[in-house]
């Protein structure tokens, strides 16, 4: 007996689930390659990164980190823009929900520390990048902050202004908005230095998220004013 012969639409549908799966078995395959990589530039930098290294925690073969990448200077170049990338999506959307000014600061510091709890390593990576001095570093990086950092810049200066004229901010200078950055980056960058001061682990989630609330309330005791519904433009909004 014949096998009854196959439709073109059968055909079809399957070799488009091959394709997809095809692509996202890619997906996973760049992805743990970028994770991996993160993490090796941030705790060896450049010079120090090993791609054997990169490719046993990836678990993937070398030769299909070269079909992805290329060159290690591309992998790099590569890690810093899903990193710069990752974070201006997290914060931007924070930034762009509805609510009050407070409510959005709120919720971008909680966002920008949290992106950073995740993989304290991101913020190291970062750091080195900007010690760096040559004319590569320099362009990418500043490839890097006009394309993500600058918008999220100037959402959060717009922030500052708005909660100001509608009386739930103090008036601040512009750097404020660096100081917000400091005081969330800081405590991942230092940690090894804290734990041998404190001699305790700071990245254990219980001092993470002690350390989150404090850095919420430390930002809202310097920017927040006391009552804020008690400002003219509150009390002119509810007449």
């Amino acid at each position: 007996m014949r096998n009854a012969p196959v439709s073109r639409s059968a055909r079809r549908s399957s070799a488009e689930g091959r394709i997809a799966t095809r692509g996202s078995g890619e997906a996973r395959s760049r992805s743990a390659i970028l994770d991996a990589a993160t993490d090796e530039f941030a705790r060896m930098g450049f010079a120090g990164a090993r791609i054997q290294a990169i490719v046993v925690a990836a678990k993937v073969n070398i030769a299909l980190l070269y079909y992805y990448f290329g060159t290690k200077e591309k992998l790099y170049t590569a890690v810093l823009e899903q990193v710069f990338a990752q974070w201006a999506q997290r914060v931007e959307a924070a930034l762009d929900a509805d609510g009050s000014p407070s409510q959005k600061l709120t919720a971008y510091m909680e966002a920008y520390f949290d992106f950073v709890a995740e993989a304290p390593y991101r913020p190291r990576l970062v750091q080195q990048e900007m010690t760096q001095s040559g004319d590569g570093s320099v362009r990418r990086l500043n490839a890097l902050a006009t394309k993500h950092v600058r918008p999220v810049h100037q959402k959060v200066l717009r922030l500052l202004r708005q909660g100001h004229q509608e009386g739930e901010f103090r008036r601040v200078a512009p750097d404020f908005a660096y100081s917000i950055s400091a005081v969330i980056v800081n405590y991942f960058t230092s940690s090894s230095f804290i734990q041998v001061v404190s001699g305790r682990n700071p990245l254990t989630a219980a001092r993470i998220a002690q350390r989150r609330t404090s850095v919420v309330d430390m930002i809202s005791a310097a920017l927040f004013t006391a009552k804020p519904e008690n400002s003219p433009k509150r009390k002119e909004q509810r007449k």
